[in-house]
C-alpha cells in the first residue's frame, strides 16, 4: 500500500503474518473445543431424553460407544490446546488445532446422526453448532495442511522434538 524504504530498518525477522495466522489457528483450535463440548452436552441430554422400544436411547451399547469415541477426542484435544497456548510454536499450534477442528467434527456427526432429521432443521439450535464445526475444520488451513507443517516441523528437528 506504500512503497518502502530499502535501506529501512528490519523491525521483525519473522513476518507478521506467520504470527497472526498462528493466532487464529490457536483461537480457532480453541473454539471447536468449546464448539465440540457443546455439541456433546446437547447430545448427551437427548439421548436420554429420546426413547426406542420403551427405554432411553441413551442407554443403547452402540449410542454408548458413539458417545465415548466423540468424549475422547476432544479429551485428547484439550492438552494439545493448552501446550501449544504455552509454547505458541507454529507446529504446536497446528497440531492442535487439526486434533480440535477434527474431534468438535466428530462430535458433530456423531450429534446429528443421534439426534435424527431434527439436527438439520434450522428452527433447531443443533444446526448452528454443526455449521460452525465443520466451518472451523478448514478456517487458517485444512487438516492436510496443518498435518504438513507438523510433519515439517517434525523433519527440521531431526525426530528429537516429540
Amino acid at each position: 500500500l506504500t512503497p518502502l524504504d530499502p535501506g529501512g530498518e528490519l523491525l521483525s525477522p519473522e513476518p507478521v503474518t506467520a504470527r497472526a495466522l498462528t493466532y487464529a489457528r490457536l483461537a480457532t483450535a480453541a473454539q471447536a473445543l468449546g464448539v465440540g463440548h457443546a455439541l456433546l452436552d446437547r447430545t448427551v441430554a437427548h439421548v436420554r431424553q429420546r426413547t426406542q422400544f420403551g427405554v432411553p436411547i441413551g442407554s443403547f451399547q452402540a449410542v454408548k460407544h458413539r458417545l465415548a469415541d466423540a468424549r475422547i477426542g476432544l479429551e485428547f484435544a484439550r492438552p494439545l490446546l493448552f501446550g501449544a497456548a504455552l509454547t505458541l510454536a507454529p507446529a504446536d499450534v497446528a497440531a492442535a488445532k487439526v486434533t480440535a477442528c477434527e474431534a468438535a467434527y466428530t462430535a458433530a456427526r456423531t450429534a446429528l446422526q443421534l439426534h435424527g432429521a431434527i439436527g438439520y432443521t434450522a428452527e433447531y439450535d443443533l444446526s448452528l453448532w454443526l455449521t460452525k464445526a465443520r466451518a472451523l475444520l478448514t478456517a487458517w488451513g485444512d487438516p492436510e495442511e496443518c498435518r504438513a507443517e507438523v510433519l515439517s516441523a517434525h523433519a527440521l528437528s531431526g525426530g528429537r522434538r516429540w
